[in-house]
């Protein structure tokens, strides 16, 4: 089933609305950077704002549903699902603007930098949190951007659904958007969208610098031995797949008090097993309901959260497009049989955890399977797909490492994000996805929307728009302001 309340009455007002042949701003897809955009433009200026969203879903990479397998209700990320305080964009949105309720994504509130084990590497103190509601159940991330598009209702603007761009002719004053029959102008425009469907707008590709295009079509993951020797590799296989089992006795609340951390200590390079089937517990990570501290707990444990090459859970989505599916017991044989043969899986991934606890492993298999796919190969919704480049790869005297990674001469990260931010060099034409995103795979963290905001509010200054009060100012000025004036400069001295 759907999520319940908002997402319902949300949309039924925004499907009514009046397609329009031109907006001041225009926003095409309604990701978090899309929707944040909307947002910022709507509640600090009287222009007529426009956000088109190509699908029947808004949220993007965020994707919540409210399932309720015994009748309870349970709700589960099957995308971005959490944030730390310092990382302000999204936290300050989300704790001062929309004021929700939230807790810490690990009952030991651990800070977020031990959170991720070695060699990731996070550049956050602050224990990461999790949107909740009033019983302190996971709410959803998507709670989050649920109340921006309130927001832009609030304030007059309009969301279209089903809209899906097919391309979009830049002019000296804006743009025109294409979607199959209908075209709507604008002043200002922001396409956040992933790289496969921004290489696919034939008029921009072709209004856009070969060189931007170079940039736009690299797509690199350097894995440096130092990094990760032999046994540590990263695996990266075709998707980035999350996978939630339910259980109506939740034993690793019962049997092993286990409600917190990883096993193994690295979930996302998981352990594989004789069923062919990897595994990687958080257990903390999915909705878990008892009566009591470690009585009568039923709910959903995490058990499997990474790129890892497999086919169990992947070959369970529908298609790209649909990167949500579930199994269930009721289904039928079949669904049973694949539910045994996970908890099989699981059981065989966990055993010495119970031989340690002295109790016996649980006979009885999950009811439900929730995964979330997210491929890699460029079609519908996708993992995203940035460029992690590695400077071990750096001769003494020889080209940048992000110069070798993407093969564009002399190439730097500051050219790099102003080029991919304005492909074709004016803010009036913006790009924001978590998509853009060049780094050192020395330094890996995590996502959660924080770059495509950050890109977002980047265009924003560039086009005049102060900093929101409520946005942590320091944080403004090191990741916003110092970067645009860093990343202009380098950019003046390329063109």
């Amino acid at each position: 089933m759907l999520r319940l309340g908002v997402v319902s009455a949300v949309l039924a007002r925004v499907w009514a609305a009046d397609w329009p042949s031109h907006c001041d701003t225009a926003v095409v897809g309604g990701g978090w950077a899309g929707v944040y955009y909307a947002f910022r433009v709507a509640s600090s200026s009287s222009e007529q704002v426009c956000l088109f969203e190509a699908t029947e879903r808004i949220g993007g990479r965020t994707y919540s549903h409210t399932f309720a397998p015994n009748g309870e209700n349970f709700t589960l990320d099957v995308g971005a699902y959490r944030f730390t305080p310092d990382m302000h964009l999204p936290g300050d949105v989300i704790m001062k603007v929309l004021e929700l309720k939230t807790a810490c994504y690990e009952p030991s509130c651990t800070p977020a930098g031990k959170d991720f084990p070695p060699p990731f590497i996070f550049n956050y103190t602050a224990p990461l949190r999790r949107i909740v509601d009033s019983d302190g159940m996971p709410a959803g991330y998507m709670t989050a951007v649920e109340g921006l598009v309130k927001n832009i209702q609030a304030h007059g603007g309009k969301v279209f659904m089903d809209a899906r761009v097919t391309d979009v002719v830049p002019s000296s004053t804006g743009a025109k958007l294409v979607f199959g029959s209908r075209e709507v102008t604008a002043n200002k425009v922001l396409l956040n969208l992933p790289r496969g469907a921004i290489l696919g707008l034939p008029s921009l590709k072709e209004a856009t610098p070969a060189r931007t295009t170079k940039m736009q079509e690299c797509v690199k993951f350097d894995l440096p031995a130092d990094l990760f020797p032999p046994g540590h590799s990263l695996n990266l296989g075709g998707s980035l797949t999350k996978a939630y089992a339910f259980y109506e006795d939740a034993w690793w609340h019962t049997k092993l008090n286990k409600t917190d951390g990883q096993y193994p200590d690295n979930a996302f390079l998981p352990v594989n097993t004789s069923e062919g089937i990897p595994v990687g517990i958080h257990f903390n990570d999915g909705p878990v309901r008892c009566d009591s501290p470690g009585v009568n707990c039923r709910g959903f444990l995490q058990v499997f959260y990474s790129p890892a090459t497999e086919s169990f859970f992947q070959d369970l989505r529908k298609d790209a497009d649909h990167p949500m599916s579930q199994i269930d017991a009721k289904d039928g044989s079949a669904s049973a049989a694949k539910l045994q043969t996970l908890h099989d899986a699981v059981m065989e991934a966990t055993k010495d955890l119970f031989v340690q606890k002295g109790v016996d492993e649980p006979k009885v298999p999950p009811t439900m399977l929730v995964v979330g796919v997210w491929g890699r190969d460029g079609q519908g919704f996708t993992a995203p797909t940035k460029v992690y480049y590695s400077e071990s790869k750096s001769v003494p005297g020889g080209p940048d490492p992000l110069e070798k990674a993407c093969g564009v001469p002399s190439l730097t990260e500051a050219e790099y994000r102003s080029s991919v931010l304005m492909p074709t060099g004016t803010p009036k034409l913006l790009v924001a996805n978590n998509d853009w995103v060049a780094q050192k795979t020395e330094k890996l963290f995590g996502d959660w929307a924080e770059e495509s905001l950050l890109q977002a509010e980047r265009g924003l200054h560039l086009l005049g728009v102060e900093r929101p009060e409520w946005l942590d100012e320091a944080y403004y000025n090191e990741k916003v302001e110092q970067v645009v004036a860093a990343d202009s400069s380098v950019t003046e001295l390329v063109v």
